[in-house]
């Protein structure tokens, strides 16, 4: 077409159809990617990886409409995505019809289904991003019938039912939680690949994605920490990073992010298990693409050291089924790997992050068998939150000691309402920190401050949290004070001033506990960690009951919950510390 005539057609106001692919990877980019594979040898095994889990899916079933909690449709969406883009990777890279032809079974089971459960969003948001990438990135090889459609599901089970209506009314529109970030996206870029059909509709609905993903800058302040816990951080980001890409020049990225990469990156323990906060599992991290596009848009040669080891070590000792990571957007790694760099110079060993969640994390080195301790303040009044102020998890000699157990079932009655702190995995009764007179930490809107963390000496480093607001009414005063040694393990101090009742102190651990007086010892994997109280306070070793009130929740059989309880005073004064031996 000539100048003059794309000059005509733009003036009488007919719109240009523009080329496919255009999500993510278009066909400009491919070269460049097929190079990387060619001579990065992580780059090689992760397509090496990708071609693998695309033939699995040769032989798995397409998507159906299956709701089996009478609510949510997202295992169906978030599957066909997966298929999706790990079949429609793999025929992009490497040129077998099969992978083009699995893909496409996708995209007409998906676009078959009755809707997209358009009740509980995210359900509809998934399944959009799956058919606007298949369709996108296919686009060049479908007829015309499939081309439509695709083009019309896109229309009628997602971008006009989110329309004007959610748009404007839906309660995840406000910035608030991973909702935001991935019904945002996911609207955003299924109107990106259809806008020609309909840019009155699509062309908001774009302008509305990059809106909110802006405002979801402030899930990070002030420093990079995610309130939602590490597994909602991938997706949540991952969502986030997607429309970044796609935006280019034309959406800003938050500095705020980097910090965000540094986050995950202490977040995780030498195990590759992060602290696992919030509702979130203990499971293995597998570092997620959106980790690999922050290293590598910032430039930050420490996170792209970090990704890239984590990457290595996920293809070694295996990626799990149950792996936090977003593992279904995991073939987009090879569209942002970092480049393989020197880290300039040693890593830092502590660090301290602010917000609504706050923490300290400190590390004798980065190896798989360093000593690790994770604490944080906060509150239980953030998206996902537990009543874990001042909770906190340890690793040493490659056994994690000290356990968060994690999330429970979400569809049991109240469990984001009123019967929350019911349940014993939300409430302060399992975590690894103090109640007082037998009550429930309060759940204050401002969370409770990590005040310092700082280095002292050659080989230690302590922090200090001010838990007062979690348990006002409780005590004038509650300060948690940790000290970590890099050769002689940990300290933790508690302060509790005029408590209204007795305190209980307690952790969760996995190994069996030996009580000799005022010591405990715990046995894990030939490991022999030793605790002993340093304080006078009163009460002796003891183990309490992890069993819930209910027999629907999760009844925490392997663990165990050790501490002891002290009397009331004008001012309780704790100690206690531990070593591996």
């Amino acid at each position: 077409m000539t100048r003059s005539i794309c000059v005509w057609l733009a003036c009488a106001g007919v719109a240009m159809a523009e080329v496919h692919p255009r999500l993510l990877f278009p066909a400009a980019m491919e070269g460049e990617v097929k190079q990387r594979i060619a001579n990065d040898p992580l780059a090689k095994e992760l397509q090496e990886y990708v071609v693998e889990r695309a033939e699995k899916v040769l032989k798995e079933r397409t998507c159906e409409y299956r709701i089996p909690d009478g609510k949510r449709l997202l295992s169906e969406s978030r599957a066909a995505l997966h298929h999706v883009l790990y079949c429609g990777w793999a025929w992009r890279t490497t040129g077998d019809v099969r992978f083009k032809e699995r893909a496409i079974r996708e995209l007409d089971a998906a676009c078959a289904l009755k809707d997209w459960n358009p009740s509980h969003f995210l359900d509809t948001a998934e399944m959009a991003t799956a058919v606007a990438i298949g369709y996108d990135w296919l686009y060049p090889s479908l007829s015309d019938e499939q081309k439509k459609r695709y083009k019309d599901a896109l229309l009628e089970k997602a971008l006009k039912v989110v329309g004007e209506q959610h748009a404007k009314t839906g309660w995840w529109v406000k910035a608030s939680n991973n909702w935001s970030q991935v019904c945002g996206t996911g609207m955003a870029l299924a109107a990106e690949v259809v806008k020609e059909r309909d840019p009155g509709l699509c062309e908001p609905l774009v302008e509305h994605g990059k809106k909110m993903i802006e405002s979801c800058e402030r899930f990070y302040e002030p420093d990079g920490a995610y309130p939602e816990g590490p597994a909602y951080w991938h997706y949540g980001t991952n969502y986030e990073v997607l429309l970044l890409a796609q935006l280019g020049k034309g959406i800003e990225v938050p500095d705020v992010l980097r910090g965000s990469g540094d986050f995950m990156r202490h977040v995780t323990g030498p195990s590759r298990v992060s602290f696992n906060y919030a509702d979130g599992h203990p499971n293995a991290e597998v570092p997620s693409p959106a980790q690999s596009w922050i290293a590598t848009h910032f430039k930050d040669a420490g996170q792209a050291a970090h990704v890239r080891s984590m990457l290595e070590r996920s293809l070694k000792e295996g990626t799990g089924s149950g792996a936090t990571g977003d593992l279904r957007f995991f073939p987009l790694h090879l569209l942002w790997l970092p480049e393989a760099q020197d880290a300039g110079g040693a890593i830092s060993k502590i660090a301290k992050f602010g917000g609504e969640q706050s923490f300290a994390f400190f590390r004798s080195g980065w190896d798989a068998d360093a000593s690790w301790l994770a604490i944080k303040g906060g509150t239980g009044a953030a998206s996902h939150g537990h009543l874990d102020a001042g909770s906190f998890v340890y690793e040493a000699g490659g056994v994690r000691w000290f356990h968060d157990l994690g999330s429970d079932d979400y569809n049991m009655p109240g469990y984001f309402g009123k019967q929350r702190w019911d349940y014993l995995r939300l409430n302060n009764f399992s975590h690894n920190t103090l109640v007082i007179d037998g009550k429930l930490q309060v759940a204050p809107g401002e969370g409770c401050p990590v005040r310092w963390v700082e280095p002292f000496g050659k080989d230690q480093a302590e922090a200090g949290i001010d838990l007062g607001t979690a348990y006002a009414g409780q005590a004038k005063e509650v300060r948690r004070a940790v000290v970590f040694d890099f050769t002689l393990g940990v300290s933790v101090k508690d302060t509790i001033v005029k408590p209204t009742g007795p305190v209980r102190w307690a952790v969760v651990t996995k190994a069996k506990p030996t009580f000799e007086g005022t010591r405990v010892v715990l046995e894990e994997k030939g490991k022999r960690l030793v605790m002993e109280r340093r304080d006078q306070a009163g009460g002796s070793w003891e183990e309490y009951s992890l069993k819930p009130k209910t027999e629907r929740e999760e009844q925490n059989e392997g663990f165990h919950l050790i501490g002891f309880t002290v009397p009331v005073a004008e001012e309780v004064k704790l100690e206690v510390g531990w070593k591996v031996e």
